[in-house]
């Protein structure tokens, strides 16, 4: 009678440890909530190996996630009901295709509407600070902040137009990327699906690349060079994309003045920003029979780059050095021959 009554004590304890870690998981303290569930599951209590296995991989933990679903599958729990990360690395990557594609595919709608305005500006500084203290203090310090503040700009999606996506989508892979610097890469990819959703619907091809490098650095991490690569060639892709639609030189004119308006934005800091800015508005004008404006540019775009340290920099002077000497601008070759 007394080893019954001690195994009850013993059930009601991993009971109440189980409740405790539905409570952390769905405050989003998912390596708590492992500890709780490794406890029940280890007492073969209810689902809790699958709670286990799906919280494991969510956090990265593969080698034991997968220990605990083989053991969910035995004990005749329905497989469907753990998603691997193999399994949500493919549904990104089939997702990111889409995108690349020209298809948002929304696959969900905020929780709640939208009540009152909201200036997109507000948003785009807020993301810019929580940026910061995630360069300065890590994903960890952040992410519940990047949560809270998603939570109030996402649902003016629904009411707005190409800046609020953008400014949305920011918010997206800002939450993604702090949730994998936290070591919650399958939190983190969720926001990057929604992110790419938002930023196919702006048409915004630059946050479209950084989102897919973000998660093949991810990818990189957790040892899936495979997918790594699938992502970055998506990225690299809309990357190519981004600089035609920016500096297309089927309309160099429009280039031209978009160029000249950029190029004097930059601080001090941005180096390599205003060196590539300046090649574009050499290559641009060169385009249309400019070639004295060109050389200026070159000229100037050298002598900004002395101290810079890039390939991608290079790379643009070597094209613009080809196309200088098809045109028979030898002013434009002869400043990039004199670097």
């Amino acid at each position: 009678m007394n080893e019954l009554v001690r195994e009850f004590e013993v059930d009601e304890a991993v009971e109440r440890i189980y409740r405790r870690g539905e409570a952390l998981e769905r405050a989003g303290d998912l390596s708590g909530a492992a500890q709780c569930f490794r406890v029940a599951a280890d007492r073969g209590l209810g689902d809790a190996s699958v709670r286990l296995a799906r919280v494991l991989f969510l956090l990265g933990e593969v080698v034991e996630a997968q220990h605990w679903y083989s053991v969910a599958v035995a004990d005749g729990f329905d497989a469907s009901l753990v998603q691997t990360d193999v399994v949500a690395r493919q549904q990104f990557l089939e997702h990111a295709a889409r995108i690349m594609v020209g298809a948002p595919t929304f696959d969900w709608v905020p929780d709640v509407l939208p009540v009152g305005s909201l200036d997109v500006d507000v948003v785009r500084a807020r993301t810019d600070a929580l940026r910061t203290l995630d360069e300065q203090y890590g994903g960890i310090a952040c992410h519940a902040s990047v949560l809270e503040h998603l939570a109030l700009v996402e649902p003016f999606i629904v009411t707005s137009s190409t800046p609020m996506w953008t400014a949305v989508a920011e918010v997206h892979e800002l939450a993604g990327w702090t949730a994998f610097d936290s070591g919650m890469p399958g939190v983190a990819l969720p926001h990057f699906s929604r992110a790419l959703t938002l930023a196919r619907q702006a048409e915004n091809e630059s946050l479209i690349a950084s989102v897919l490098t973000r998660a093949g650095r991810m990818f990189l991490h957790h040892n899936a060079p495979d997918d790594a690569l699938k992502a970055f060639q998506l990225g690299f892709v809309a990357a190519h994309n981004s600089w035609a639609d920016r500096h297309d030189l089927s309309d160099p004119e429009n280039a031209i003045a978009a160029l000249t308006t950029k190029v004097d934005t930059y601080s001090g800091g941005m180096v390599r920003a205003r060196t590539m800015t300046l090649i574009a508005l050499a290559r641009n004008h060169l385009a249309v029979g400019n070639t004295a404006t060109a050389a200026s540019f070159a000229e100037k775009a050298l002598a900004a780059g002395t101290n810079l340290r890039s390939a991608r920099t290079a790379d643009q002077l070597r094209r613009l050095d080809r196309e200088a000497r098809i045109a028979g601008a030898s002013a434009v070759s002869e400043h990039i021959a004199a670097r």
